[in-house]
């Protein structure tokens, strides 16, 4: 058995200079059962995740994360999916 994990990000409606706007939990939570209809995995847990001052919306696996005392914080919550892949033979 393998073990691999999707992140999904809320995604960004509009951008502003000052803010964002994103989608709604519910619409991340909807792309995520998508994918799992379609990627044809066996789910082994969902959770949220929140991450502080994420520099790009992007894989987890991938994103720049930094911490500042200048300036406001801002917190994303991200769904993770981990599932159970096939072993290759």
């Amino acid at each position: 058995m393998l073990i691999g994990y999707k992140d999904f990000f809320p995604t960004i409606l509009k951008s502003g200079f000052f803010s964002d706007e994103h989608e709604t939990i519910a619409s991340t939570v909807s792309r995520a059962n998508e994918w799992i209809a379609q990627a044809n995995v066996r789910v082994i847990n969902v959770e949220t995740v929140v991450l502080p001052n994420v520099n790009k919306i992007e894989d987890a696996s991938k994103i720049g994360i930094y911490t500042s005392g200048e300036g406001s914080s801002r917190w994303y919550q991200l769904v993770r999916v981990w599932f159970e892949t096939p072993s290759p033979a």
